[in-house]
């Protein structure tokens, strides 16, 4: 691989320290310190299961990606509208409904490994070939009993404490009507007809590096899943419940979790280094998996200043 570890020093203290919003925790959690038998709270759909919408079709539009190449910048236009099927928007866990948006990012065609990975939080993560956006991070946080909003605890959306109105996508709306993958996006997967046969590129991160789904080639040639290099840290968050979580680290949170390496296939920004259909000779790319994180927590690459939020 060609990334070496210090880089990841950056993640691992954003994780250790401390954007689609729906609620927000009351500060009530678990203040036991044996932590030993806990079981995570993560979830994550994994089959097409709900997702029984076509939202072109009902909006009488179409789903638009559409994508030219100058002067060694890729330039995407897209409408947030899935080309494939969707749960049901409004729901009991998100009030939101789909609507057409108009973006346009743009990134190198000529992507480069970084000195120093860039934390992808407060950016878009990379936009996908359906025509719909992947967005890892949330803007909810911890927020205590005395109403105090601590932003070094990120919530996690894909998590059972709290029904955020996920679809067999592992997405949802945002209040403006843009619908978003926080995780894999099975209703696509089976659209393209991915059967773990071959490797499948989706789309681009913002840092302009081709993103795939699932399946990788592994050095003996052989497809096989990939599988992140993610735990959950052991014992408590150590916070009082007021002013910062307390209880067991359980996944509610993603600085619940430490990367460890080789404990997956995967870098901490959830790529690697290997042929890909489009570069037999190998090149760095990310994957889209079925267990935490699910898609980039960081940029291998620069990212383009197009995919932070804010800016589009």
């Amino acid at each position: 691989m060609l990334i070496n570890a210090l880089p990841y020093l950056f993640l691992a203290l954003f994780l250790g320290l401390t954007s689609c919003k729906d609620d927000e925790t009351n500060g009530e959690e678990m203040s036991s310190e044996d932590c030993t038998d806990l079981a995570s709270v993560f979830t994550i759909a994994l089959t097409t299961e709900g997702c029984n919408v076509d939202i072109a079709n009902n909006l009488g539009t179409t789903s638009n990606y559409s994508e030219s190449v100058s002067g060694g910048t890729r330039t995407i236009s897209f409408n947030s509208i899935p080309n494939h099927l969707v749960g049901t928007f409004p729901n009991s866990g998100n009030p939101n409904t789909i609507s057409e948006q108009n973006n346009t990012f743009q990134m190198t065609t000529s992507p480069s490994l970084a000195s120093n990975v860039t934390i992808a939080q407060g950016w878009i993560q990379g936009i996908l070939f359906s025509g719909v956006t992947v967005d890892i991070y949330t803007a909810e946080f911890f927020t205590g009993s005395s109403g105090m909003v601590n932003m070094q605890w990120n919530r996690n959306t894909l998590q059972n404490v709290d029904d955020l109105g996920l679809d067999c996508n592992n997405a949802h709306v945002q209040p403006t009507g843009k619908y978003h993958y926080h995780g894999i996006p099975n209703a696509y997967g089976d659209a393209l007809g991915v059967d773990g046969t071959e490797m499948v590129k989706i789309g681009y991160a913002a840092d302009g590096v081709p993103v795939y789904y699932l399946y990788y080639e592994d050095d003996n040639g052989n497809i096989v899943e990939a599988q992140a290099s993610y735990e959950l840290k052991s014992g408590s968050r150590g916070g009082d419940g007021i002013t910062a979580p307390n209880g067991c680290y359980d996944g509610e949170y993603f600085q619940d979790y430490e990367y460890v390496a080789d404990s997956g296939n995967l870098d901490a920004c959830n790529g690697r280094t290997g042929p890909t259909p489009d570069a037999l000779n190998g090149e760095y790319y990310y994957v889209i998996t079925n267990d935490f994180p699910s898609g980039p927590l960081c940029f291998s690459g620069t990212p383009n200043s197009s995919f932070q939020l804010g800016g589009n």
